[in-house]
């Protein structure tokens, strides 16, 4: 065998080396998918010149020289697709529908006669004998690689990254050196008379592509020997199946000259190629689960933690997510998140995992670490940071921080160009350095989950916010209610006590948590217009006038001129003014009837009455628990609701603590005046 069956078979060792290096490096960018067809199609092109080269007859060779036709064809328009995807240019359908269609219509010309019209020997060995639409078949051919190295041009002038645009310059200078060999492949067919270096510019485009992607793709060789294996072992038996495809297709289809025989032997290849994305797609994750064996599921969750915690607003559940998730997933010593202080800007520690840490972890936010952090997008390694010029001056106690915890990797979590958080990673557990593989997806979960860091801060910081709020707010209705108590030493906790018997009746009829918030603090809150009633009325031992009694029927009213300026999430000066409201109007101070009185009034009079009633006062020893509820059972449906006074009932015979307590309310508020 001699180099003019060696060259393509070269050819196509080269491609599957490539889709080699593309599953180990390139599983997560966007262009992976239409490179692995371009180079797929060009390892076909490879196969079928070694087809054509070694059959016996002009006929057989026909056959394969028509199928690498199909091959040149397709291999030219996933190039154009490549270049769009790797550079993330626009793609214009006024450019993108024609050269479909134009595509489509140069692949069913092939099975004819009308772009190679049959095989000669020459003195090299076989060659096509071009039809009539050679030359627009051929114009089909460039045009997307023309297209595709304009766009590549175009990417390379206007990136800023010196590794994109030495990327750039190989896999363009592959692409001149393969479309230049290509050519060379017809020349003999038009009498000139030069050796055909198609197969030979593949082999250039595969080197220089190889370089492109070790050198300034920041691919590991360990990773690539170690993974190479299994994927080269895959790529060549699917090949191999192609191959075989072929060969039966042909013994099938014995007039292989014609051109309905020859169309339905590219569809069926065309078909398995089609297929072979997926098929190679789910051995690319078996061999990655034999490759990190237990590992791989860990990684696997890393690599979807933020997409399933897009959502999640518990700072403390994400954060010891996200530091486990990772500590499992990178097998590290371990993992901190460093989060800013609200009210100094300090990153201290908020969650941890691994390995118990030797020292408080903690960074004010002028230091010359947290400075650069808010500058830097990328990792920092910490064995670069000797190196970092805006690190040279860095605390020696911050830098002895970091060793003694065994940090190696320091990750900003930066969100609309604001550092949401740190994240510092230990050294791994088998004390072997992180490989580009792990600092490029420590480097996205750290990009997608900052959102999900700085949303469930923030809504941390509310909620705090909202409960110091809900505190202070509680301390003044707990101090405005003790005002009034101080006035009247007889009825002191009434109106706790009345809050407390509202809220479980409230929440014994079904109503929201919201509603009976707004029911408690209406309640501590319902007698607050007694404070225009003097002391000796409220205190009064014997028997009232209807002066007096006119007096401190004013409180509701004045309890809601009082509170009227505060703007309550709840109908709270409704209620309070309302609270001595009855259904059929008798009530005061406006005589309403029950469908003007709010449910929270309602709730809030019922509770009353059996509070005070159960309660001692100076002009009356307790009456009893029995009592209060025999009055509201006569008076439901007239005096009270009925709903309101039935939740009342259904407590007491469950014997609920708050009305066992008010049984012995009158006792006890007997003592304490006494005393």
């Amino acid at each position: 065998m001699g180099p003019y069956l060696l060259i393509p078979i070269a050819a196509v060792l080269f491609s599957i080396t490539l889709l080699v290096l593309l599953a180990v490096s390139g599983q997560r960018h966007v262009a992976r998918r239409p490179f692995s067809l371009f180079l797929i199609f060009q390892g076909l092109w490879g196969l079928f010149i070694f087809m054509m080269r070694s059959s016996e007859s002009l006929v057989s060779a026909l056959l394969w020289e028509k199928l690498v036709f199909a091959t040149i064809l397709s291999t030219a328009l996933f190039f154009y697709r490549f270049t769009i995807s790797l550079t993330g240019a626009r793609q214009s359908r006024l450019i993108l529908y024609p050269l479909y269609i134009w595509y489509l219509a140069s692949l069913i010309m092939i099975p004819t006669e009308l772009v190679v019209s049959g095989m000669q020997t020459m003195w090299y060995g076989k060659a096509p004998i071009i039809g009539p639409l050679f030359f627009p078949f051929t114009a089909s051919v460039y045009t997307p690689i023309i297209l595709g190295l304009r766009v590549l041009i175009k990417h390379y002038r206007q990136s800023r990254i010196l590794n994109e645009r030495i990327r750039d310059s190989y896999i363009t200078a592959g692409v001149i050196v393969m479309l230049f060999g290509g050519t060379t492949d017809y020349l003999p067919s038009l009498g000139i008379s030069m050796y055909p270096l198609g197969i030979i510019g593949n082999i250039a485009f595969c080197v220089l592509a190889t370089i492109a992607m070790l050198k300034y793709g920041l691919l590991e060789i360990k990773v690539v020997l170690r993974k190479g294996a299994a994927y080269s072992l895959i790529s060549m038996a699917i090949l191999g199946i192609f191959a075989s495809l072929v060969f039966l297709l042909t013994n099938v289809f014995r007039e292989l000259i014609r051109p309905i025989s020859l169309g339905i032997t590219m569809i069926t290849i065309f078909a398995a190629a089609a297929a072979f994305q997926p098929i190679l797609l789910r051995l690319q994750r078996q061999v990655d689960r034999w490759f990190y064996r237990g590992r791989y599921d860990n990684l696997q969750a890393l690599k979807r933690f933020a997409r399933e915690t897009k959502h999640m607003l518990d700072l403390k559940q994400l954060a010891s997510s996200l530091v486990s998730t990772i500590a499992l997933g990178m097998l590290s010593r371990g993992v901190y998140l460093l989060l800013p202080s609200p009210r100094t800007g300090n990153f201290t520690t908020y969650s941890h995992s691994g390995e118990k840490n030797n020292g408080r972890l903690h960074f004010p936010a002028n230091s010359l670490l947290t400075t650069t952090i808010k500058y830097q997008d990328d990792l920092l390694d910490c064995n670069d940071l000797d190196i970092i010029p805006s690190l040279c001056g860095m605390a020696e106690s911050e830098r002895q921080l970091l060793a003694k915890n065994q940090i190696a990797l320091i990750l900003p979590l930066k969100t609309e160009g604001r550092v949401a958080g740190i994240l510092l990673i230990g050294n791994k557990l088998s004390d072997e350095p992180y490989s580009t593989e792990d600092r490029k997806l420590l480097q996205t979960v750290s990009k997608e989950v900052a959102n999900s860091i700085e949303n469930a801060r923030r809504y941390e910081d509310v909620q705090t916010e909202h409960q110091q709020l809900q505190k202070t707010m509680d301390g003044i209705i707990h101090a405005m209610s003790l005002t009034i108590e101080t006035r009247d030493p007889y009825t002191a906790g009434h109106q706790k006590r009345v809050a407390d018997l509202a809220c479980i009746i409230a929440k014994e009829m079904g109503l929201s948590e919201w509603q009976i918030e707004g029911i408690r603090i209406a309640g501590l809150l319902h007698d607050v217009g007694k404070l225009v009633v003097p002391a000796e009325i409220l205190s009064k031992p014997g028997k009232i006038n209807q002066y007096e009694f006119s007096i401190i029927k004013s409180h509701p009213e004045v309890g809601f001129e009082i509170l009227k300026g505060i703007d309550f999430p709840w109908p709270i000066t409704q209620a309070i003014v309302q609270h001595h409201e009855r259904l059929n109007g008798s009530g005061y101070p406006y005589g309403l009837s029950e469908k003007d009185i709010i449910i929270e009034a309602k709730i809030l009079g019922v509770a009353d009455v059996v509070e005070a009633m159960s309660s001692h006062r100076p002009y009356r020893p307790a009456l009893g628990l029995g009592s209060a509820l025999d009055e509201i059972s006569k008076g439901k449906d007239t005096l009270y609701d009925i709903e309101v006074v039935d939740a009342c009932l259904r407590l007491y015979q469950r014997n609920e603590l708050e009305l066992k307590e008010l049984a012995e309310v009158g006792t006890l508020t007997q003592q304490r005046v006494a005393t």
